[in-house]
Order: structure tokens, then sequence, then C-alpha cells
């Protein structure tokens, strides 16, 4: 290797291990993006908590009684839409509401306990930090 040829030889290698550290960095961050992307949304406490409360009201519905399930389904949708701030968790318990609604009129439920278990999952995933723990008793109950 001639002397003129060594400097442009460490310059390809220092713009080589610029380019490698800058691409390293630009993976790592696009990394922890994607992942933070993919997490579920996180509620607040308060969200959290009036999940529980219609979670335990559902439990208390009239069986038989269309007109007052009726009422409590238009009621707690109200409510939900109103004060709880957490669309992703706003889905999951407008879904268990249905199911227990529909069960409460006495109408063919669909749903299994492994559906119960995913919808119980998820909604839990989003009261996490919050310290939340949402208890989600059985459909068959």
């Amino acid at each position: 290797m001639s002397v003129s040829a060594r400097p442009r030889h460490r310059l390809t290698i220092v713009i080589g291990s610029l380019a490698l550290v800058v691409l390293t960095g630009v993976g790592i961050a696009g990394g922890y993006w994607w992942h933070e992307r993919n997490l579920p949304s996180q509620a607040s406490k308060a969200d959290c908590t009036l999940a529980q409360q219609i979670i335990d009201e559902a439990q208390k519905l009239p069986t038989g009684d269309k007109k007052a399930v009726d009422k409590w389904e238009k009621d707690t949708a109200t409510l939900r839409r109103a004060h709880m701030k957490d669309g992703y968790l706003g889905y999951d318990i407008a879904q268990y509401e249905g199911w227990m609604a529909t069960k409460a009129k006495g109408e063919t439920l669909e749903q299994t306990k492994k559906d119960m278990l995913h919808i119980a999952a998820q909604a839990n995933s989003h009261c996490t930090d919050a310290k939340v723990t949402l208890a989600f008793p059985s459909l068959n109950s």
C-alpha cells in the first residue's frame, strides 16, 4: 500500500464506523418505537375503577327483565362513554356489558369461557400501570 493510500483507507474506516454507529442507533430507536407502539394503552386508575364497577353491576342484573336490562345497558354505555377516557378498555368493557345483558335477557350466549378469559386478559392489560386487576366473574355464574 502506498503512503498516499493510507489516509484514504483511514477515512473510509472512520466513515464506515460512523455509518455503523448511526445505523445501529436508528435500529435500536426503531425497535424501541415498534415495541412501545404495540403495547396496550394504559388506562387511568379512575377508568379501571369504573370498569370494575360496571363488571360488578352486571352481576346484579335481573334475569328475564328485558326492560330493566335495556335501561341498564343504555345507562351504563352513557356512563362509560362520558367518563372512561381509554377507548380500548372501554371497548373491552362494552363487549362484556353486551354479553351480560344478553345473558340476563335469557338469550343464547355464544361466548365461551375462552372468549371470557381473552376479554379479561385484554381489559387487564390496559390496567397494568394503574395497578388494578379487574375481577371478571365467570359467564356461567
